[in-house]
């Protein structure tokens, strides 16, 4: 289960510096919003391409990793970013429902080369367009030493349109409070990378990645670090290269615990997120955020 829910049996330049407000809407297409000054979303054909999850060191079973990846992959948000025109992969973030708000959980260095929420966009897969985040925005906070950001979206039918094809996680407060534990001993990563993503005329396909590791030592209690080796075993038991994580910026790292008690013994899975994916070593290891540490962001933007 993901917060709550189940998760297979088995399973700055920031507009204004601080935060942009939404646009008024108007009109229609395709059932989506029309912005003034924005014009509409634009249609991209957008094609996830089927992946198999990845194994570093961890020995999950193949029939889990599959169960857990669809889990995860429902809740894990490309971020593309407008370039000379074109749109170009750039990040992953998380969507979660946290007191009422609706919160986009990403990595704050993806605002540094010039990027700002007017850049971004999300594609709708079964809506074929791309949705710009700008009229959604209604602000971004930062932190100011780890690498961390949120975005709170406002509520709008655009929005709507976001949530449904990619759900947000619900969660409460009080989750932010520690790390909850995290040495455990299964960790699962989800995200979008760059060498994973082909464009083919007008169509961008993207494969994303799924991969599961085990917990290194860290040098401070803040940071998640799983192991990332070159390569890895595939649920479908193939040795394979691992992907450059460029790209999966942004994305949450869960750990994978026992739903029935310590042991296992109920036979099911629980996904609870954990930290925020920000940079990699290959050979070496995949460095999170605390999950813990957004909890100063949440407080200033929930109250």
């Amino acid at each position: 289960m993901i917060g709550g829910r189940p998760a297979g049996r088995r399973a700055r330049r920031l507009a204004g510096k601080s935060g942009a407000t939404s646009g008024a809407t108007s009109g229609t297409t395709s059932g989506l919003p029309q912005w003034h000054g924005f014009g509409y979303c634009e249609a991209m054909p957008w094609q996830r391409v089927d992946t198999e999850p990845l194994d570093i060191d961890t020995g999950v079973a193949p029939a889990s990793a599959r169960a857990i990846a669809a889990a995860v992959l429902r809740r894990t948000l490309p971020l593309l970013v407008r370039r000379d025109g074109r749109a170009e992969p750039l990040a992953t973030g998380t969507l979660y429902r946290i007191a009422g708000r609706t919160l986009l959980v990403t990595c704050r260095h993806l605002f540094d080369a010039a990027v700002g929420l007017g850049d971004l966009l999300v594609p709708l897969p079964r809506a074929q367009r791309l949705l710009p985040l700008l009229p959604l925005g209604r602000r971004v906070v930062v932190h100011p030493e780890r690498d961390l950001a949120l975005i709170e979206l406002a509520r709008a039918p655009a929005c709507d349109a976001l949530l449904r094809e990619w759900p947000p996680v619900p969660i409460d407060a009080s989750a932010l409070d520690d790390d909850g534990g995290m040495a455990v001993p299964m960790y699962v990563l989800a995200g979008w990378p760059y060498e994973q993503m082909r464009r083919v005329d007008e169509t961008v396909f993207a494969r994303p990645v799924v991969v599961f590791a085990a917990r290194r030592p860290g040098p401070a209690a803040a940071d998640l670090r799983l192991s990332y080796a070159r390569v890895a075993r595939r649920s479908d038991g193939v040795d394979v290269h691992a992907p450059a994580l460029d790209g999966v910026s942004g994305a949450t790292v869960w750990q994978v615990l026992p739903a029935g008690g310590d042991d296992g013994s109920g036979g099911g899975l629980l996904l609870r997120p954990a930290a925020v994916q920000c940079a990699f070593k290959h050979d070496a290891y995949a460095r999170a955020e605390a999950l813990a540490q957004a909890r100063g962001l949440v407080e200033r933007v929930c109250g």
